[in-house]
């Protein structure tokens, strides 16, 4: 029984770190897809394509904005929106209006956006405002 409790002590610890880190994979890809799924929608239907960063979802709209036409992705509740800055209006205001048009002919505005958790692990999506190519990297503090 002592055994048993020992490993239990040991692994559930790991578990929830295990758990913490699916879903800030999961919110990442989740954006990284959303990023390139609004540049390809905007090139198919030859309309333009935003595409918002809300505090716990993504949206998705392209053309009039209609709500059949909005496209939403939850994002895990352990996970925020840290940072975010659109390259093409850098003085906007984070907090107010962090969103990205994509256009018809496969160019965006560009932007950065920071997730983080609670533990303090640190995610920067990087999109390329030209070709619409987006990189992902990892703040090890």
């Amino acid at each position: 029984m002592v055994i048993i409790l020992i490993a239990t002590g040991i692994a559930v610890p790991l578990f929830r770190g295990t758990f913490k880190s699916a879903q800030m994979q999961d919110a990442v890809r989740s954006t990284v897809r959303m990023a390139r799924y609004a540049r390809s929608l905007s090139i198919l239907k030859q309309n333009d394509c935003t595409l918002q960063f809300k505090d716990s979802q993504l949206l998705l709209s392209c053309g009039e904005t209609n709500r059949s036409d909005t496209l939403s992705r939850r994002i895990s509740d352990g996970i925020k929106m840290s940072y975010f800055e659109n390259r093409a209006h850098p003085q906007r205001s984070p907090e107010e209006d962090r969103m990205v048009r994509f256009y018809s002919n496969g160019m965006n505005e560009g932007f950065e956006l920071v997730l983080s958790d609670d533990d303090e692990r640190r995610v920067t999506i990087d999109c390329d405002p030209i070709t619409g190519k987006t990189t992902v990297t990892e703040d090890d503090r």
